[in-house]
């Protein structure tokens, strides 16, 4: 259950300017909060409000300046994790430091029958996706000043151009194919398609839906594939987070962020290893086994630094997904009850083992962004 505090304070005050206004290319998600106006500013106000005032209050100031400085993501995932802690019963420090060290890992978190250290990082993941998103919303943006407004589009796929090369052909193609488009309220069929293939060193993709859906012309974004390095990343992650938490006094359990591109098969390759099998010149299988090739699954004698990583997949304003507890297979003590309580994977010889959890829902007490 959360921290009770004293009183209750608006970091994120209401503006005082009328503005529903999308975010800017490049504006800050804090400085968009700062100034919209919308359902949607004002919801992810009270979201941000009500969760910031149930953190310890002498965090409070800084966790609000690191948001307004610092990579945002980031910075909301270690609120996301300090506010799971609390809400599983812990009470949490933030940043205590290691003893005979100068790392201050982010949380200790106290439960009635155990004390853990935890360490949050949220790993830049698909870095080329990343970039190419970027330059896909000038186009969407495109899109968006052109479209009818009784019509909304999903856009799925879009010709790779650069913020230097020439929209001209594109901004042609956009208007073509809107001219074309009927009333929406004569339109009797719930979509249209419109694919272009070899178009401006690319493709182009798009649904067409009559009416609006939600408070943007294009709710849909699928613009952007690349290779996926979420398992190379959380393997990383671990290795990289040792350091700032070698001499920790309690077990470290580290909590990691692949939202929105990883799964648990990403965990589970890069914590454990993976399945394989093995087949003889006529094809026929001969063998099958699991290979010990993560982080997790080296054979050694000493305990591990890491005794487990609390694995987030899905973490943002309308939801975070109940997280999955990976326990190292050479921890040898006990990690708190409630934290047990969550989905819990372990290392077996056959492979990846796995405890449904016993509670579901666990963050609902932060109070998620409702835009109906």
């Amino acid at each position: 259950m959360a921290m009770k505090q004293a009183a209750t304070k608006a970091w994120f005050p209401e503006p005082l300017t009328p503005d529903d206004s999308f975010a800017q290319r490049g504006e800050s998600t804090f400085d968009w909060l700062s100034r919209c106006t919308s359902l949607k500013g004002r919801e992810s106000r009270r979201f941000l409000n009500h969760n910031i005032n149930a953190l310890p209050s002498d965090w409070q100031p800084k966790l609000l300046e690191h948001l307004r400085t610092r990579e945002w993501q980031s910075v909301f995932f270690e609120m996301v994790v300090g506010r799971t802690l609390q809400i599983l019963g812990a009470s949490i420090a933030v940043e205590v430091p290691v003893t005979g060290t100068n790392k201050q890992p982010d949380f200790k978190a106290s439960f009635s029958d155990s004390t853990v250290t935890v360490e949050a990082t949220a790993p830049e993941l698909n870095r080329l996706v990343g970039r190419q998103m970027s330059a896909n919303e000038d186009l969407v943006q495109i899109i968006e000043s052109l479209a009818p407004d009784d019509w909304s589009v999903d856009v799925w796929r879009l010709p790779k151009l650069g913020p230097n090369d020439s929209k001209r052909e594109f901004k042609a193609r956009i208007r073509q194919i809107f001219t074309n488009l009927p009333p929406a309220s004569s339109f009797n069929e719930p979509s249209v398609r419109i694919e272009v293939d070899q178009f401006l060193n690319g493709e182009m993709a798009l649904t067409l839906r009559p009416g609006r859906r939600g408070d943007r012309t294009a709710p849909v974004r699928g613009v952007a594939t690349g290779p996926d390095d979420a398992e190379q990343r959380i393997a990383a992650a671990v290795a990289n987070k040792k350091r700032q938490v070698r001499k920790a006094n309690t077990p470290v359990i580290l909590a990691i962020s692949t939202s929105p591109f990883g799964d648990l098969e990403d965990y589970d390759r890069a914590l454990y290893g993976l399945s394989f099998e093995e087949v003889d010149i006529h094809g026929r299988q001969i063998r099958t086994g699991f290979r010990p090739s993560g982080v997790f699954g080296a054979v050694r004698s000493q305990p591990p630094t890491i005794a487990g990583v609390l694995a987030y997949r899905d973490v943002g304003f309308t939801r975070v997904v109940d997280p999955v507890l990976y326990v190292h297979p050479r921890f040898a003590g006990a990690l708190p009850e409630a934290m047990m309580r969550l989905q819990v994977r372990t290392l077996k010889a056959s492979g990846v083992a796995v405890k449904p959890a016993t509670i579901q829902n666990v963050l609902v007490d932060m109070q998620f962004v409702h835009l109906n």
